[in-house]
């Protein structure tokens, strides 16, 4: 009798694990992993399953368009890793598009250009390259872009904990730079050519401080400094480098435009670097200032958020869906890109075709 019930029990048990086996479907999930605020695709990322007992298992890596594709349980949780972005974890769907935002391991020093405290973020400057072909000074230019190396008269890096009225600072950077030649542009007006250490101009507020301070402009709510060199398709002539000012009131406000935000992420875009993206009744993209100010009005068929003084735009293309995404995620595929500065000036080409 004993022995019947045993066996009852253990086909009980083999049918109830079946009948969970098949109610546990597996999903063909796939999906596209991109930057947050710039919407490009992001390679080599880690795709894993999370499981209850902490050991997560790797189910995918992203290509080199950031796709990825895996089977795994409904409803089962997915953490996709990298060093240089946050983690974000998501609940695995059929398609899924995954914005992930800067963050590594690395802390962001003080720093400290031609002694001057400079809100510069690049955490990165910590890099070192294994092949010795990126120098200190490269990576302070990709910091801060209106600098080239010969700009550079002398770098420090301190690698150590420093307590600075209280506050524990990581590291410290100090960069000192040679004096050059910087035209002046306020409001599309040509200013004059002035002698400066271009040090004075780096950080996200320096070039705003400097206009306002030191060149007393009045009204100013943006100034970004760049290096003519290096972005300009035309030269500055004997000039090396270039102050665009922005002042209020020479600028119509978006609400009095008929302009409207555009739309990113479910609501209204992302300021970055100063700029959001604003639209016209046409779809054309344009960029105005955080306080509602139209500096450049909407003229472009697509146009990527500003980063370091910069964005790239393209007069050309269409929008194409992400396959699978029933309509509710699209992209901008364009053959024909190039980049523009805070006022709106063309700076440079995008040769390859991008999204």
């Amino acid at each position: 009798m004993k022995l019947t019930k045993i066996k009852y029990g253990i086909i009980s048990i083999l049918l109830l694990t079946m009948y969970i086996s098949v109610c546990a479907r597996n999903l063909n999930v796939s999906g596209r992993v991109v930057g947050k605020y710039d919407g490009e695709p992001l390679v080599s990322v880690i795709v894993k399953a999370i499981f209850a007992n902490g050991k997560d298992s790797i189910v995918d890596w992203t290509d080199a368009d950031g796709k990825f594709t895996a089977s795994v349980p409904e409803n089962q949780l997915l953490r996709f890793q990298d060093v240089w972005w946050k983690d974000t974890i998501a609940v695995a769907k059929e398609n899924m598009l995954i914005e992930m935002e800067d963050g590594g391991e690395w802390k962001n020093p003080l720093w400290i250009v031609d002694d001057s405290i400079a809100d510069v973020d690049y955490p990165d400057i910590w890099y070192q390259s294994p092949f010795g072909d990126v120098s200190l000074e490269t990576l302070i230019c990709e910091a801060m872009p209106v600098l080239q190396e010969r700009d550079i008269e002398k770098v420090e890096l301190i690698d150590s904990t420093l307590c600075i009225n209280n506050i524990l600072i990581n590291g410290l950077c100090r960069v000192w730079t040679k004096p050059t030649s910087i035209h002046v542009i306020v409001d599309g007006e040509n200013r004059g050519i002035i002698e400066e250490y271009p040090g004075r101009l780096v950080g996200k507020t320096g070039a705003i401080k400097y206009a306002s301070n030191t060149l007393l402009i009045d009204s100013v709510i943006d100034a970004v400094a760049i290096d003519s060199e290096k972005f300009l398709l035309t030269s500055c002539g004997k000039t090396k480098k270039m102050l665009v000012v922005t002042t209020a009131g020479h600028y119509p406000s978006v609400a009095k435009s008929g302009f409207k935000p555009y739309q990113y992420d479910n609501g209204d875009d992302y300021v970055s670097d100063g700029r959001y993206r604003i639209v016209d009744k046409e779809g054309k993209i344009g960029y105005a200032t955080k306080n509602g100010e139209v500096i450049i009005s909407p003229r472009f068929a697509f146009g990527f958020p500003f980063k370091n003084g910069r964005a790239k735009v393209t007069d050309s293309g269409h929008l194409e869906e992400v396959k699978g995404s029933d309509g509710e995620y699209h992209y901008w595929v364009s053959n024909s890109w190039y980049w523009i500065d805070k006022m709106g000036n063309r700076l440079g080409m995008e040769n390859e075709t991008d999204r």
